[in-house]
Order: C-alpha cells, then structure tokens, then sequence
C-alpha cells in the first residue's frame, strides 16, 4: 500500500509519499501505489521544471488518467517521467526504496519514486508536496488509506 513517512532531513521534502510494491511493466502494480504514481505524473504532465526548464512529458500527449490500472500509457509516462529525470533509470518502473537506501545497488542511480516527490516539491512548492492530500485531483481512495 502507498505510504507517507517523514523526512529525516527535511531539505527539498518534508515528507516522503513511497509505494510498497513495484509499479510497471511485469510489476505486481497493487492499485493504490499505481494510484500514487500516476497522481504525481499527472500532476507534473507539461509543467515546467524551475531550474532547468524542461518540460515533464511530451509536448501534445495528453497526461495519464488516474485510475489505478498500470497500462501501457503509464508505464510510458513512467519512461518519459524518467527521462525528464534523468538521475533514474530509464525502466518504466518505480520500484520502493529500501530503508536507508536511495540509489539502486547495481546502478547506483536514484530511485524513481524519489524524483516524484522532489520534482513535484520543485514545481509546486515544499508546501504544497507535504500537504498532497489537499490537491484536488488526489485519488480519495489514497486519501482513505494514508492520512486517516
């Protein structure tokens, strides 16, 4: 299940939303970590990073629906999300990030479920990341699970 923890070092985040499974292709992709996933692309989709003005997403394809389903059309924007963060593997897979770990063993690159929550606190504000559940399009259903 998709889970908030509290930064240990609040810098860019105060708080760190993370799946508890992977999200992907070939992935068990459980409903609410696909629910987080595509909240944050969706969220970011054709906004402009502050420091380096990169747009998140192609030009003129539309965001991902969130409907917790790991399809074809989030796995790609999970690879055009990696690619805009170019820190991560390019794999259409957000995998969780182990306790106390926040770059891959073999690929020593970070994980993509880290660029998520910094990127959308670069975009958005510190604010606005650690209090996600107030965003409208965030899934209800994620709201029922992780923050009552």
């Amino acid at each position: 299940m998709a889970h908030v923890k509290l930064a240990s070092k609040p810098a860019l985040i105060r708080v760190f939303y993370g799946v508890d499974a992977p999200v992907g292709r070939g992935c068990s992709n459980r409903p609410d970590d696909v629910y987080l996933v595509q909240f944050f692309i969706n969220a970011m989709w054709g906004k402009k990073d502050p420091a380096s003005s990169d747009v998140v997403g192609p030009t003129g394809v539309p965001a991902p629906t969130v409907d917790g389903i790991c399809g074809p059309k989030t796995v790609d924007a999970i690879r055009s999300f990696q690619q805009f963060y170019t820190a991560s593997v390019i794999d259409g897979r957000v995998d969780p990030m182990p306790p106390g770990q926040t770059s891959g063993p073999l690929h020593h690159k970070w994980y993509t479920i880290i660029g998520l929550n910094t990127n959308f606190s670069a975009i958005f504000g510190i604010d606005r990341h650690s209090l996600i559940c107030n965003e409208p399009n965030f899934p209800i259903i994620l709201k029922q699970k992780m923050f009552i």
